[in-house]
């Protein structure tokens, strides 16, 4: 039997978790393309994706799902749509614990609501830490319903997965609501 293979975007705003949650989730090796942090965010941590990260979850005997990842700062912008073509959702990350991660992940979350209309599922990360912000504070500030954010640790398989099966239980209510209506 065949499997099918579904492709879904894993963004989000610098050092959100995007790569880690590639790593640890991937039932495969991963691929990723990271140089060393040289900007004000070298701060923050040592190597920054530049191009893509990528990794295959084995869903079941009958799907995989292509992880891509896209490098969260604005300057590698032109790489979000590129990554963009062809999938059928986005994960999209939130470092919980930085004002300024959640200041830019607005403008991040923004732009992918006006330039695409593929479900989106967000996940809130490092909400363990003493200065997250509650996920009603970050729904505030993105201006969704809290119940469409989520919390997860990157670096547990099995809380990813539960984000990327809540991407995919999404993706296929919207698509048949859609096809309701033809």
């Amino acid at each position: 039997m065949k499997k099918e293979i579904a492709k879904i975007l894993i963004t989000g705003p610098f050092n959100s978790g995007k790569s880690t949650l590639i790593e640890f989730v991937s039932d495969e090796q991963h691929t990723s393309n990271d140089v060393e942090t040289t900007d004000e965010l070298a701060q923050f941590k040592a190597l920054t994706t530049v191009s893509l990260d990528f990794g295959v979850l084995h869903v079941d005997d009958t799907l995989d799902v292509h992880l891509f990842g896209t490098p969260g700062q604005a300057r590698f912008n032109f790489m979000w749509q590129t990554l963009s073509k062809g999938a059928l959702g986005t994960v999209f990350l939130i470092d919980s614990s930085n004002q300024r991660a959640i200041d830019e992940a607005k403008q991040m979350y923004q732009f992918y609501r006006e330039t695409s209309t593929m479900p989106i599922i967000i996940a809130a990360t490092k909400q363990d830490l003493s200065s997250a912000q509650s996920l009603a504070s970050i729904a505030t500030t993105l201006g969704v319903a809290e119940e469409s954010i989520l919390s997860c640790n990157p670096c547990l398989k099995d809380d990813s997965k539960k984000v990327i099966i809540a991407l995919l239980e999404l993706i296929i209510k919207e698509e048949s609501v859609s096809e309701a209506f033809f």
